[in-house]
């Protein structure tokens, strides 16, 4: 099986861009497109972009085009559940749109939440286990918007409306895509800041390192997989 692994920055698909071998580019949507192998596993990398459309496009185009039999996410994100810090780790059970509004659900795909696959989820568990990390791991469901979210009161907004453990820009575009392919995903994010005002200043400190953290992870779970 192919492994289709998407990040929406270059710091976020770094690490495992430079552990592949075998590495050939293509070019589709104006981006770059990697086909190669981490081990003896089949993978297609890409950098999506920021925002929720890029996300979708290019998790289509990864399934649709290059093949992919399961979808990973990578990247960072802002915590906001419940005992959830700077360079935690979160991994999806379920991704939602927060920008949404809830009269969607009534048109296709019919589905305001997104279920992650039980077995990434699980290999993505243990997976953690063999990683350092410098945070804790929490499981729980990834909201998604076109929006940095850097105010507490919208933070306070989303916690009200649908108790999540992080927010980003990507996943549930990318799960949307995988749902309506058939083809099973999971989210895996660092907490790069935590929603909040001191958002923008934490994201520059914590960008790269977290982005290794969640590529690591990714890593192991190659390595673990059958």
């Amino acid at each position: 099986m192919r492994y289709g692994i998407i990040g929406a920055l270059d710091e976020e698909i770094a690490l495992v861009k430079e552990q592949m071998t075998g590495v050939e580019e293509h070019t589709l949507y104006g981006r770059s497109f990697y086909t190669g192998y981490i081990g003896e596993k089949e993978i297609v990398l890409v950098c999506c972009g920021v925002g929720k459309v890029n996300a979708a496009l290019f998790a289509n185009a990864v399934i649709r085009e290059f093949h992919a039999g399961a979808v990973i996410n990578i990247g960072i994100a802002g915590a906001i559940g419940a005992g959830i810090s700077v360079m935690d780790v979160v991994l999806s059970t379920e991704a939602a749109f927060h920008d949404q509004d809830e009269i969607m659900v009534k048109y296709y795909p019919f589905c305001r939440y997104f279920k992650a696959d039980e077995k990434l989820l699980a290999l993505a568990q243990r997976s953690c286990e063999s990683v350092p990390l410098h945070g804790k791991v929490h499981c729980g469901r990834i909201v998604t918007g076109d929006q940095f979210v850097n105010d507490p009161a919208v933070k306070h907004g989303l916690v009200e409306r649908f108790d999540p453990c992080c927010t980003e820009m990507e996943g549930a575009g990318i799960a949307h895509a995988s749902f309506v392919n058939d083809t099973p995903f999971l989210i895996i994010r660092t907490m790069s800041d935590s929603a909040d005002e001191g958002a923008d200043d934490s994201y520059d400190n914590f960008i790269d390192v977290a982005a290794h953290q969640s590529a690591a992870i990714v890593l192991k779970m190659l390595e673990l997989a059958e």
